[in-house]
């Protein structure tokens, strides 16, 4: 296994659990899905905004056109905006990895943090950042299910990975 497989691995991972934790996410009633719960990001739908705005940047910077700020609740204040722009961010991201190549992803990344920071890194550890901040804040919204009452769907790994291979 490549690095580049890897990389597409894993941002298919993520691309697939925003889906699963979306779809669950309409299965809440509209006061549970914006009931301030006192997290980072508020509620099920900040902290799914959140996600999104931050998929978004990290995109954004990858393909050499930043943002500059960071989309959030106020760009995505209810679900039907929300799940346009994931569906916006998923054909950007496909795009993204079809013509990701194995130097691109070994090829440094330099960039201006939101805080006027400069850094660079090289874009595979950023893929891996921006997947990891993904799964980070899915599993805060999976702790908000269980804390109003609803069934999370799994959004693990290996549960990606299981289906995956029976589906093949």
């Amino acid at each position: 296994m490549t690095e580049l497989s890897t990389a597409r691995d894993l941002i298919a991972y993520m691309l697939w659990a925003d889906r699963v934790v979306l779809r669950a996410a309409a299965e809440l009633a509209p006061e549970d899905l914006e009931r301030d719960a006192g997290t980072s990001f508020g509620s099920v739908l900040g902290t799914l905004a959140h996600v999104l705005g931050a998929q978004q940047l990290w995109l954004a910077r990858f393909v050499g056109d930043p943002l500059g700020w960071l989309p959030g609740i106020d760009t995505y204040p209810d679900l039907p905006r929300l799940e346009e722009g994931f569906e916006e961010f998923w054909a950007d991201a496909k795009s993204f990895l079809a013509a990701l190549s194995a130097e691109q992803l070994l090829a440094d990344l330099s960039w201006t943090s939101l805080e006027g920071e400069s850094h660079t890194l090289s874009l595979w550890q950023c893929i891996l950042h921006l997947v990891n901040h993904s799964t980070y804040h899915r599993g805060q919204v999976i702790t908000l299910f269980r804390q109003l009452g609803y069934e999370p769907p799994s959004t693990d790994l290996i549960t990606f990975l299981n289906g995956r291979s029976l589906a093949h």
